[in-house]
């Protein structure tokens, strides 16, 4: 095709695809409503912010491809409007002068070929130009949606940092639990060495009470003995009455005799006689002796009664003793079932805490996993929104403000955590206080305990001693009747022979005076000695019947003995299987309060872990918002900078856009119509 054709089907300063090229009035006009955006590259897709900070600093510099692109066009057009002048001047010299040369119409074809090439390097540029400000259009929206994402996060900021300071809440919460349960783990240990300390003295109770025990046992043995003592002695005196028997009759033989010997007694009266006299010098030396026995005697039997009235009593207030013992000893058990009680109530108080700890330590877990997710998130949406905030100024002013209220907010995170702390020690220090009253007070019911203990401990020695007491005032009891009998029979003894010798003294004064009277007198002797044998006799049944009642006393005392035994021995197994059964329940506590101990100590390890890992994690979080503080604080003041830039850049643009858009004006509403009219003229 020829330049002329191409002429004809081109208009001067227009092309046949003018939608896609040629730079119109309307054409400005959008060029001119889209001025104020911001420009960016290619797509959003093919380049990274980092891409974009680096065109804006070459903005900055004078080698942004657009405003290459803008120079260009502004050296198209004015090379276009000098290619225009000089075609018009050549145009006008043309239709001046009627006569055209070859070298006229070569310089006119020449000044047309280069007009259009002039003018189709201006179409090029208008829509490499209409190109960039469709992309400076969707850098727009783009920068929008960037702004609506900035929000977003920010909102997640703040939720994250109330998160963080309900977390910070969780674990202070959390501390004070520990605190709890290191104060109820210190009462239990203390509850246990109360209980170790109580085992001890009920130990020592026990070998106390074995020992009594074991004396009982030696004074019943010696009891035993004593008893087979007093039947020995029992059966010698029933020996002795069967020789008393036996010497009846031969005592009768003897009365025989001396009724025949009577007749040869005349003779050895007076030898009886001096024998009777010192016989009867005898008999008043014992009975003297026999008087100041009877008056010991007397004076023994009065202390006896004495000594039983005090026994009585001793027993009234043993008995007294002992029911006061049995009430202590149901007022310990009381206090034993209690303890007992209330350990249990507080370690089934301490499993719930322990269970509700580590309920709470699973939803922290979980708490901190969600917040790690959520801190990931929200440095990839930083990384995000510090790749969509270069561009924009008064963003970057709102999250300065932002920031200094995040700072400020630090701040008082801050002055709460030392609050916390002051709150912390104040804690710690009412705890000590706390404990140390706790400690005196334990201290008190150790000192009342073993106040009671060493009483329980001295009631058993005085019943021991009570008992030793009876035993030996019924062994006097015994003997002194003993005694009592023995010598109500020697004077018995003693006041038969004396009615006897005095006798015999007055019928040997009656043979003295004349033989018939001592005939008659030694039948009244006859008569006087089966009358004395009569009373031996009585007197001797009388001896037997007291024999008997001394030995069904005996049996009696001997089954009170018994009794008594078996008593104590009933007792004492009360004693040991109580003492058994109390250290059953004592190891079994023990058992109990270690396997708690032992749980508490992990449970207590593992939170401390826990609590370890969480302060660390905390710490790691808050170093990971304040490395992304300075890093947001750098990428501010580089968003700031680059803002200033694009400001500078786009008002240069908006300047060259105005100069273009007034330059185009002029140019094509004033000059390019009547060129285009002759030029079409021309080429008609």
């Amino acid at each position: 095709m020829s330049p002329e054709d191409e002429l004809h089907s081109r208009p001067l300063g227009f092309s046949s695809t003018r939608d896609d090229g040629t730079l119109s009035c309307g054409d400005l006009a959008i060029s001119c409503e889209l001025g104020g955006r911001s420009k960016t590259c290619n797509s959003s897709h093919t380049r990274t912010p980092e891409a974009d900070i680096n065109c804006f600093g070459d903005s900055a510099d004078g080698k942004s491809p657009f405003l290459k692109t803008l120079m260009d066009a502004e050296a198209a057009a004015n090379s276009a409007a000098i290619q225009l002048v000089s075609f018009k001047d050549a145009m006008e010299d043309e239709f001046s002068d009627s006569k055209q040369s070859a070298i006229d119409k070569r310089r006119i074809t020449r000044q047309r070929g280069l007009l259009l090439e002039k003018l189709e390097n201006f179409r090029r540029i208008n829509k490499s130009v209409r190109q960039k400000l469709k992309q400076l259009q969707d850098a727009e929206a783009y920068r929008i949606d960037a702004d609506k994402k900035t929000d977003i996060l920010l909102k997640r900021i703040t939720q994250a940092e109330s998160e963080n300071e309900h977390l910070k809440r969780h674990l202070s919460e959390t501390e004070r639990k520990i605190e709890d349960m290191m104060n109820l783990r210190r009462e239990d240990q203390e509850n246990i060495k109360s209980a170790v300390q109580v085992n001890k003295s009920v130990e020592a109770t026990r070998a106390h009470l074995q020992g009594q025990l074991r004396n009982k046992e030696a004074e019943n043995n010696r009891l035993t003995v004593q008893l087979r003592t007093v039947e020995r002695t029992m059966t010698e005196q029933k020996m002795e009455i069967d020789d008393l028997k036996a010497s009846i009759p031969s005592l009768s033989e003897k009365a025989a005799k001396d009724k025949d010997s009577l007749k040869k007694a005349c003779r050895a009266q007076k030898q009886r006689a001096e024998r009777f006299e010192a016989a009867i010098e005898k008999c008043y030396t014992q009975m003297s002796e026999k008087d100041a026995q009877i008056a010991k005697a007397r004076l023994e039997r009065d202390s006896r009664r004495q000594q039983k009235e005090q026994e009585s009593d001793e027993r009234d207030n043993l008995v007294v003793q002992i029911e006061v013992l049995k009430s202590q000893v149901k007022d310990m058990t009381a206090r034993l079932r209690m303890d007992k009680e209330e350990l249990t109530a507080a370690n089934e108080t301490v499993m719930q805490r322990v269970e509700k700890l580590s309920a709470e330590n699973g939803d922290l877990h979980i708490n901190n996993t969600t917040l790690k997710v959520s801190v990931a998130k929200m440095e990839q949406q930083l990384a995000e929104c510090e790749s969509a905030l270069i561009e924009e100024k008064v963003l970057s002013q709102e999250s300065k403000h932002q920031a200094a209220q995040c700072q400020s907010q630090v701040s008082e995170l801050q002055a709460e955590l030392d609050e916390l702390r002051i709150q912390y020690a104040n804690l710690i220090r009412d705890t000590e206080k706390t404990q140390d009253g706790k400690d005196t007070e334990v201290k008190k019911v150790r000192q009342e305990l073993q106040g009671r203990v060493d009483k329980l401990e001295r009631y058993p020695e005085l019943l021991s001693a009570a008992e030793q007491s009876l035993f030996e005032c019924q062994e006097n009891l015994r003997r002194s009747e003993r005694k009592c009998s023995e010598q109500s029979e020697s004077v018995r003894q003693l006041q038969v022979k004396m009615e006897s010798q005095t006798k015999l003294l007055t019928s040997s004064v009656e043979m003295k005076e004349s033989i018939v009277d001592a005939n008659l007198q030694l039948q009244e002797m006859v008569n006087s000695l089966q009358k004395k044998m009569d009373k031996l006799q009585q007197e001797n049944l009388e001896l037997v019947r007291r024999l008997a009642a001394q030995e069904e006393g005996l049996s009696y005392s001997s089954q009170q003995l018994d009794q008594r035994s078996s008593e104590s021995q009933a007792i004492s197994r009360q004693l040991e299987n109580a003492l058994s059964d109390v250290r059953l329940q004592v190891n079994k506590v023990k058992d109990q309060a270690v396997s708690r101990e032992e749980t508490l100590q992990a449970k207590i390890l593992e939170l401390e872990s826990e609590k370890s890992r969480r302060d660390n994690e905390l710490r790691n979080i808050r170093q990971s918002k304040l490395t992304a503080e300075k890093r947001f604080e750098v990428r501010l003041k580089d968003l700031q900078l680059s803002l200033d830039q694009s400001e500078s850049h786009k008002q240069s643009i908006q300047n060259y856009v105005d100069f273009l858009k007034n330059s185009y004006h002029t140019m094509f509403d004033e000059g390019l119509q009547s060129s285009c009219f002759e030029s079409a003229y021309f080429l008609k």
